[in-house]
C-alpha cells in the first residue's frame, strides 16, 4: 500500500510533524553542551565510562516529532569495573545497580550539570535512579546503562533496564532512510493523535512505544502496510525470524502476551509485552478507519486522524456525566509518575472489580470500566458505571438443594431462605446501595503515597471526554445503550 497517501497530502502532513532546522540544530547544540559538561567533569574527578551519547529520538535516531522536547544522555559503563554487581544474585543485583546508579547522579551528574545552571534537577527514580534536568527548553534524562553486547544481552540479559538502549538505537539508525523515517514521524503522529502512544498515553496503562513503532516500519515497506500489520498482530506476529504465533505462545517468557513485535536485536523478548490491550484495540479500529478514509479519499478525515489535538474539556453528554466519577489528585513530586500511573491502575481495578460484584458473586452495579488520565502533576482516575444505585437487597444462591448438610449450614446462617431452580436461596441486605458511596469510601481508604486528593479541574473534565470519545470506542461490549435509555424514557415523560 505505497500508495496510501498522495504526495502532495504526504508533503502537507509531514510539513506539520517534521521538527525544523533550527529545532534540530539547537537539539544537537545542546545534547553537545551536556555531553561536554559530563565529560569535563569525568576527566577532573578521573571518572572511568566507556562513552557518552544521545539516544531516543533526538538522539542516533533522528525520529522525533515536530516540538520534541525530550533529550535522553545515556553514560555507558563498562561492566568489568562492576564485577560485584555483576557477581550478584538477581535481588542483590537489582540493589546494587540501585546503588551504581545513585552514585553516579550524586557524584557525578548532578555536579557536572550544575555548572550550566538548569532551570531544575532532581534524582528520579524509576527502573532505577537517574537524573532529571529542565535546561533552557528541554527536558533532559541523564542515565546509566552498562555496554553489554547483543549476544550477552541475548543469552544473559541485561544489567541495568537501560543497557538494551543504545542497541535498538544503532539498529533503527542502520534501517531507516529517509523516506522510511519520515514514515515513523507519520506513524508516531498517528499513534499520539490516537492517544496510544507510550507511557503517557491517555487511553490504557502503555500504548506503543516509539521503538515498536520504529520496527514496523522498518519490517514493512510502507507506511500502509504498517497500519495493516498493527490490525493484524493478534494473529500475525511481527517477527524477523517468522515464528507462527502458536509458537511464540508457548515460550514461557510470553506468557499471557497478547500482541507480538519481536525484538530484532533478541528474538527472545517481545517489545509489545507491556502494551495495554486498550490501546491495542483502539490502535487497530483507527488503523482500520485511517485505511477506509484513504480509499474513500477523504483528506479531511485521514488528516483528522493523523494529527494530534487537543483534548476537549468541554462537559460530555448528560447520560454520561450521570452515571460517571472522576477523582483528581496532585504529585507531591517526591514519585516518578509512572509509579503513581501504575498504582492508580491498580486502584481503578480493585474499585470496578468491588462494583460489578458482591462479594459472594452477584451482580452488583453492573459492568465499570475506569481509565487514568495525568498531565504535569494532576493525576485522574475516572469511572463509568452502568447502574449508580441499586436495591438495598439481592438475592443470594446458595448450595444445590440436593446437598443436604451444605443447606443446613447455609439455613444456619441465613434467617429466611427459600428455593428456586435446585438451589437454596437466601435474600441479603446491602449496607451500601449508591456506587458514589462506595467509591469515595474505597479510594479513601486506600490513598496512595505522593497523591493528595485535589478538587476537579478542567484535567477531570478531560478524562471525562477521554473515556467518552475514545475508550468507548475500545470498549465495544460495554452497555452504552442500557445507560442511555433509562434517560430517554424520563426525557420522553
Amino acid at each position: 500500500m505505497g500508495d496510501l497517501l498522495s504526495d502532495a497530502f504526504r508533503r502537507r502532513i509531514l510539513d506539520e510533524i517534521t521538527p525544523t532546522d533550527n529545532e534540530v540544530a539547537l537539539q544537537k547544540s545542546t545534547i553537545a553542551l551536556l555531553i561536554e559538561a559530563l565529560k569535563l567533569y569525568a576527566e577532573q574527578e578521573e571518572l572511568q565510562y566507556t562513552r557518552i551519547q544521545a539516544e531516543g529520538s533526538t538522539g542516533k535516531k533522528q525520529t522525533q516529532l515536530r516540538g520534541a522536547s525530550d533529550l535522553d544522555i545515556f553514560v555507558v559503563l563498562n561492566p568489568l569495573h562492576y564485577e560485584k554487581v555483576i557477581c550478584e544474585d538477581a535481588k542483590g543485583q537489582s540493589l546494587a545497580v540501585d546503588s551504581v546508579m545513585d552514585n553516579l547522579v550524586e557524584s557525578w551528574f548532578k555536579p557536572a550539570i550544575y555548572s550550566l545552571k538548569p532551570s531544575s534537577m532532581k534524582k528520579t527514580y524509576s527502573q532505577h535512579p537517574y537524573l532529571s534536568v529542565k535546561y533552557q527548553e528541554f527536558d533532559v534524562d541523564i542515565v546509566g546503562c552498562f555496554e553489554l553486547s547483543a549476544q550477552e544481552l541475548s543469552s544473559s540479559g541485561p544489567i541495568s533496564a537501560m543497557d538494551r538502549t543504545i542497541h535498538h538505537s544503532e539498529y533503527v539508525a542502520l534501517h531507516l532512510d529517509h523516506d522510511k523515517r519520515n514514515d515513523v514521524r507519520m506513524l508516531k503522529s498517528f499513534a499520539r493523535a490516537s492517544h496510544a502512544y507510550g507511557d503517557t498515553c491517555a487511553v490504557g496503562q502503555m500504548g506503543f512505544t516509539g521503538y515498536a513503532l520504529e520496527l514496523l516500519i522498518i519490517q514493512n515497506n510502507s507506511f500502509g502496510e504498517a497500519l495493516e500489520t498493527i490490525i493484524d498482530l493478534e494473529t500475525t506476529p511481527l517477527d524477523p525470524i517468522r515464528r507462527e504465533i502458536t509458537e511464540l505462545e508457548e515460550i514461557p517468557a510470553f506468557k499471557d502476551n497478547h500482541v507480538f513485535i519481536i525484538d530484532p536485536t533478541d528474538p527472545g523478548r517481545n517489545v509489545a509485552s507491556s502494551f495495554d490491550k486498550r490501546s491495542y484495540r483502539l490502535l487497530k479500529l483507527l488503523s482500520s478507519e485511517l485505511l477506509a478514509a484513504s480509499r474513500d479519499g477523504n483528506e479531511e478525515q485521514m488528516r483528522s486522524l493523523l494529527l494530534e489535538k487537543p483534548i476537549s474539556s468541554s462537559e460530555p453528554p448528560s447520560w454520561f456525566m450521570s452515571n460517571s466519577l472522576t477523582y483528581e489528585f496532585k504529585s507531591d513530586g517526591s514519585t516518578h509518575y509512572t509509579v503513581l500511573r501504575d498504582k492508580l491502575y491498580r486502584l481503578g481495578r480493585q474499585v470496578v472489580s468491588h462494583l460489578q460484584r458482591e462479594a459472594t458473586g452477584e451482580k452488583r452495579f453492573g459492568d465499570a470500566i475506569f481509565e487514568v488520565y495525568f498531565e504535569r502533576e494532576r493525576f485522574c482516575l475516572g469511572f463509568l458505571i452502568e447502574q449508580m444505585t441499586i436495591a438495598e437487597s439481592f438475592a443470594s444462591r446458595g448450595p444445590p438443594i440436593n446437598l443436604d448438610m451444605a443447606v443446613e449450614e447455609f439455613q444456619k446462617t441465613h434467617s429466611v431462605t427459600y428455593e428456586r431452580d435446585g438451589y437454596i436461596w437466601a435474600i441479603r441486605n446491602r449496607p451500601q446501595t449508591s456506587a458514589e458511596v462506595v467509591v469515595n469510601d474505597f479510594i479513601e481508604s486506600n490513598t496512595i503515597k505522593g497523591l493528595e486528593r485535589v478538587q476537579n479541574s478542567a484535567t477531570s473534565q478531560r478524562l471525562a471526554n477521554i473515556i467518552h470519545n475514545y475508550v468507548l470506542l475500545a470498549e465495544p461490549t460495554f452497555p452504552t445503550q442500557r445507560i442511555k435509555e433509562p434517560l430517554t424514557s424520563k426525557s420522553k415523560e
